[in-house]
Parts: C-alpha cells; sequence; structure tokens
C-alpha cells in the first residue's frame, strides 16, 4: 500500500487568473512548400515547438534523452494540415504546417526521457513593457490612450505576444487608465522600480508581473532587461540582439525559461499518495465538478473516493509532482479555497472548501 503522507501546507493566498492553456500539444511553423521534405522537417520543428511549450524550457531540444525520440517523429503525430500564419495587416502570409500531436503518445514520451512539466493550469502575468525611442522618448508599448499607436509600436506587441502565445503562457496589458498613471510613471517602469511595480500591479489580481524595457541604439543593436516577480520571488536579467535581430524571441524565452522553474515538475515512476479534504460537495453537480478539476491537473496520477460525510468529500490522490505543486495548482484553479490549519500536520489532510461558479 502507498504510504500517507503526513503534512502541512500553509494554505497561503493565490489568485484566480490561472488559466487552462489550449493548444499545448499542436504546433504551426512556417515551410517553403508543401513537399514531403517540407513536411518532414516541418513535423520535426513543431514537435519541438511542442515540447518546449510542455516543459516551460526552450533549450529542451539539447537534452540528450530526447534525442532518439527523435528517430520518427512522425510516431507523435494525430492530426496534420497545411495554413497560413497570421501576419501583420498588410504583410505578405507565409505558409504554415500546423501539427497536433497525439497527447498520450507525448505524454509517454516526456515521462520515458524524464522531462520537465509544465502544467496547462499556468499562472497569468501583468505584463509592463517600456521602450525608449531615440526620437518619441519613452513610452509604454500597448498604452494607446490619446496619441495614435505606430506601426512600429504595434509590431513590437504583436512580437510579444507571438512569443508568449508559442510559449504557452497567458498574460495581460495594464488598462493604462487613470489609477495606472498615478500608480507608475514610464520613467519609474523603466527604472524597474519593483517597489512601485509591484503595488500598481495588484489591482489585477495577476499571479506574477512582468516588467521589460528595451531601446534600440545608433548603431541598431537592440538593448534591454527585463525583471518579474513570481511565486515569492523576483528575478532581473539583460538581453542583447544585433541589427535586424528578432530580440523579442529571445527576451521572451530567457524571460519565460527562468519564471517557469517554480512551476514545473519531474514526473516520478512512484507517485505519492495524499489525502485530500473538500468540503461546499453538497450537490451531484459539485461533486462531478470537483473530479473534473482534479483529472485536469498534470500532476495528478490517480484518484479514488476515500470517504463522503454530509458536504465533505475526500479523495486519495497519487501526485507525482510533490504535494507542494498539487496544493498550489489547487489554489491557482479558483475553484478550491483553503482551509488548512495546524491539526492538518496531525490528520494528514489537505483540507480545501470548494467555490462554486
Amino acid at each position: 500500500m502507498k504510504r500517507i503522507l503526513v503534512l502541512f501546507l500553509a494554505c497561503f493566498s493565490l489568485h484566480s487568473l490561472a488559466e487552462e492553456v489550449p493548444g499545448l500539444y499542436s504546433g504551426l511553423v512556417p515551410v517553403a512548400d508543401q513537399t514531403a521534405k517540407s513536411r518532414e522537417l516541418g513535423v520535426r520543428q513543431a514537435l519541438a515547438q511542442v515540447l518546449i511549450k510542455l516543459t516551460g524550457n526552450s533549450e529542451i531540444m539539447l537534452t540528450p534523452s530526447i534525442q532518439s525520440f527523435f528517430t520518427d517523429p512522425n510516431a507523435f503525430v494525430a492530426a496534420i494540415g497545411f495554413r497560413n500564419i497570421p501576419s501583420a495587416e498588410g504583410a505578405v502570409q507565409q505558409a504554415g504546417l500546423e501539427v497536433s500531436f497525439a497527447r498520450q503518445a507525448i505524454d509517454q514520451l516526456i515521462r520515458q526521457a524524464q522531462l520537465p512539466v509544465l502544467p496547462s493550469n499556468r499562472p497569468k502575468f501583468l505584463v509592463w513593457i517600456v521602450r525608449d525611442d531615440a526620437a518619441m522618448g519613452r513610452g509604454f508599448i500597448g498604452d494607446d490612450s490619446g496619441t495614435e499607436v505606430s506601426q512600429d509600436a504595434q509590431a513590437v506587441l504583436q512580437a510579444f505576444d507571438q512569443a508568449m502565445k508559442q510559449r504557452g503562457m497567458p498574460y495581460q496589458l495594464p488598462n493604462f487608465d487613470l489609477q495606472d498613471q498615478l500608480s507608475l510613471s514610464v520613467n519609474e517602469a523603466w527604472s524597474l522600480r519593483a517597489d512601485l511595480i509591484d503595488p500598481a500591479s495588484q489591482r489585477y489580481q495577476a499571479d506574477g508581473w512582468i516588467a521589460l524595457r528595451f531601446y534600440t541604439t545608433s548603431t541598431g543593436e537592440v538593448r534591454g532587461a527585463w525583471l518579474y516577480q513570481s511565486a515569492g520571488r523576483r528575478q532581473l536579467n539583460d538581453f542583447r540582439a544585433l541589427a535586424g535581430e528578432d530580440f523579442m524571441t529571445s527576451a521572451v524565452d530567457s524571460l519565460v525559461d527562468s519564471l517557469t522553474r517554480a512551476y514545473t515538475y519531474i514526473p516520478q515512476l512512484n507517485t505519492n499518495e495524499l489525502l485530500v479534504q473538500i468540503s461546499g460537495v453538497d450537490s451531484f453537480k459539485k461533486y462531478q465538478a470537483v473530479l473534473a478539476q482534479f483529472k485536469k491537473l498534470e500532476v495528478v496520477d490517480s484518484l479514488d473516493i476515500f470517504a463522503v460525510k454530509g458536504d465533505q468529500l475526500t479523495l486519495a490522490v497519487d501526485v507525482e509532482g510533490g504535494a507542494e505543486l498539487l496544493h498550489s495548482a489547487l489554489l491557482r484553479s479558483g475553484r478550491l479555497q483553503g482551509q488548512g490549519t495546524a491539526d492538518a500536520s496531525l490528520s494528514g489532510k489537505l483540507e480545501y472548501s470548494w467555490v462554486s461558479e
């Protein structure tokens, strides 16, 4: 019998903007044409794109344990087709190959190769983007209040949006309304003043915030830095790109690689069984909703009904990523509220109340 882990997890408050990210098992990559050679290359690139989204690591393809699985990438394909890749307004659309992969086969690949997993229930971030332009000065990208948005600014925002979507990371921009203007100035954001960015971000109830700044030198080189706060930690790093290089993709890759480390786990061959008690389950509809919520979580390997008493449902849950990740994922879902007390360490139960929609 698997042992019950007796532990106490402080039930900290996490906001409920986490999102179930769709399309994690599908990739869309540019191709030169619709020949068999282009399709074969596209499938390999799409599989790499999917694995990057699922693991939260842009360099996952450098992992030696994964190379043997790329001898026949077509073995993982569920559906395939050609369609144009969305482009900026007025730009020539590029041909693309869209590949959907079999979830069970990809999950097995990840388990066998012992790759990290970034669950689909992902934190949502508030993003402040500041550009220092030689002609126009400093300004927030995405702030279209009272001024005409330049095509260059639109291109920057589109590049950021595309890079975040390729990584499967939910985000939102500030409203840039009067409250934002009073809370955080452009110069304060440019200086990456975390002591000011943090309180200005609180109104959005996001799971974390990101501040990204950049400027272009006289030689065309782009230089910038990003700062984020997430899961109780802050991280700062800089980036640069030569003239003509795609700076936003590399900047977002380094950013996401760093911030997702707190949310990933390595699938274990042996799982740990936890008792999870949920109160407020007073109808069959809520019972079904609770089970559906648990089954959506990648950290949950299996679950069984342990006990039902009144409106309290107790589940025996096999978890792969550890109790802390399960606890965080449940709170981020917005459907469960932590009810843990000091007695939790004695009872061996994680306790929550169900939050109805």
